[in-house]
């Protein structure tokens, strides 16, 4: 793990093994506890990630407008173009928020260049396990462990972590143990079990369908020259110029096995896979890829949004300063989700946002999926909308406007 180059600071003395907390992050071969061996769970998964991955992290600033624009610098570059030589935005995010659904953590480390402290990439890390410490003066500290061996300690403060189902744990989310899904485990292995019974059932529709007993005692070749027979007798009657009888002599008698396979009804398939992608926070029509509108604005504000905000919390916590962070600096992942709302909902919300200045051309151009135009940067407002302060000026009738009066309101013009 060459990755792991630069800490900010040093454990002070002894680190305090007694507030110890530990997060296990089991590579299971086997299904028992490995959600991501579920068809269900890695379909559920693969749809948060991939809509996840669409949102767009920016490095803004807060100006005294307040306006929010948008800082060049290392920072920006990487979060909008390459954050690590192995991946694109699209392929960081959609680790990033896989890592987080399987695990219930994930953890991303910069990486800064030793003299200069630029910094140099940001890497999605998958520990087998890690440990948290507290040292003398009270800073934490995680010790990652590796699949090769390694081990690794870092400054809390170094490592940007995100959490889901952060609750009972002081600083993992789950229950402690990164790789904890009981609340989901025994439906996961209730729905493998019927998928497996009714494999077996399949499997048990082309197995023996009747025994064909010898009334006399034949030699093993005997036997086998009568079962020869019998096969051949079930060939002609199967084929085209056959017949559906299959002819046996006094000798033979065939009983045959009644074979009554057991198939789960559907409705119980249904519903166990309902549990599963709600644990998600997935629909069925996001699970399908056949959403309605509204089921697409349920799945983001359920489910997209609070990770959007995560994200930006947790990155502008970790890669800016509190400096920086008081001056109005901030690292925001924003969703355009009306993309995927229907052509009459995007052309009401142009009419209604370019009415208040909200939305120029090139921007309403592009919620139509449309290219940018020349001098299309410019913001046309309604004039039905007027200061509230001067609203008086402009109401019909008003023959005020430009007298002179006294402080008893009377007129003081020249007429």
């Amino acid at each position: 793990m060459s990755i792991f180059k630069r800490k900010k600071k040093v454990p002070n003395d002894t680190l305090d093994t007694t507030a110890l907390y530990r997060a296990t992050l089991n590579s299971f071969s086997d299904f028992g506890n490995n959600i991501n061996a579920s068809d269900v769970v890695k379909i559920c998964i693969d749809r948060i990630a991939t809509h996840s991955a669409k949102l767009k992290p920016r490095y803004v600033k807060t100006g005294s407008d307040p306006i929010l624009t948008e800082k060049k610098g290392d920072i920006s570059y990487l979060l909008k173009f390459q954050p690590n030589p192995l991946m694109t935005p699209f392929d960081f995010i959609y680790k990033v928020v896989s890592l987080l659904f399987l695990n219930n953590n994930t953890f991303i480390y910069p990486v800064y260049d030793h003299e200069t402290h630029e910094l140099l990439a940001l890497y999605p890390i998958k520990p087998n396990s890690v440990e948290a410490y507290k040292d003398n003066l009270g800073d934490i500290y995680l010790k990652f462990y590796f699949s090769d061996g390694s081990n690794y300690l870092l400054p809390y403060e170094n490592v940007i972590h995100i959490r889901k189902f952060f609750a009972t744990d002081e600083i993992f989310g789950g229950s402690g143990a990164i790789s904890d899904h009981a609340a989901i485990l025994k439906t996961i292995a209730i729905n493998d079990s019927i998928l497996q019974g009714i494999d077996n059932a399949v499997k048990s529709s082309f197995q023996i369908k009747g025994l064909l007993k010898m009334n006399a005692m034949l030699s093993e070749k005997d036997k086998q020259k009568q079962r020869e027979l019998f096969d051949d007798a079930i060939k002609d009657a199967t084929s085209s110029k056959g017949s559906a009888i299959v002819p046996v002599d006094l000798k033979s008698e065939y009983t045959p096995l009644n074979v009554d396979p057991k198939m789960v009804d559907s409705e119980t398939l249904t519903f166990l896979q309902k549990k599963i992608i709600s644990y998600f926070g997935v629909s069925q029509g996001i699970f399908d890829n056949k959403y309605s509108e509204e089921e697409y604005n349920a799945f983001y504000e359920g489910t997209i949004e609070g990770i959007a905000i995560s994200l930006s919390e947790a990155f502008s916590k970790t890669l800016l300063t509190k400096r920086q962070l008081e001056n109005g600096e901030q690292i925001i992942f924003y969703s355009e989700r009306l993309q995927y709302a229907s052509w009459k909902t995007k052309v009401d919300a142009i009419q209604r946002l370019m009415g208040l200045g909200i939305m120029s051309l090139n921007e309403s151009r592009a919620l139509l999926g449309l290219e940018p135009i020349k001098g299309g940067d410019k913001r046309l407002q309604s004039l039905n909308y007027v200061d509230s302060s001067v609203a008086n000026q402009y109401q019909v009738g008003d023959d005020n406007k430009g007298d002179n009066k006294d402080e008893e309101g009377n007129s003081t013009s020249g007429n």
